[in-house]
């Protein structure tokens, strides 16, 4: 049952964040639904720490990318995390864009 919930977030997460206009950093085939990472924005005013910091203020947290040759930033699907909580995570996503500037 948790798979099914997990890959459900993952789904609802990717497709907020690529309506917003956020890329992803891995191709479709190589993705897994319990972690995902995304680009920074191209030539965009984007600063990780600050965009954190506006999320944080929401009560969100999102994850440094781990990877050494992209700058990217890492969202969990997994946990006591549900449907509307991805929802309300996109909303806060969104409130940070644009009370930060940030073009997508």
């Amino acid at each position: 049952g948790r798979a099914v919930r997990y890959k459900e977030n993952y789904e609802t997460l990717i497709q907020g964040m690529e309506t917003m206009g956020f890329k992803l950093y891995l191709p479709e085939e190589k993705r897994g639904y319990i972690i995902t990472s995304f680009r920074y924005p191209e030539k965009s005013n984007f600063d990780f720490n600050t965009f954190c910091d506006s999320l944080s203020d929401k009560d969100i947290v999102i994850y440094p990318g781990k990877v050494s040759n992209a700058d990217c930033f890492r969202i969990g699907n997994i946990g006591r995390i549900f449907k509307a909580d991805v929802l309300n995570l996109l909303n806060a996503i969104k409130a940070s864009v644009e009370e930060l500037n940030i073009s997508l």
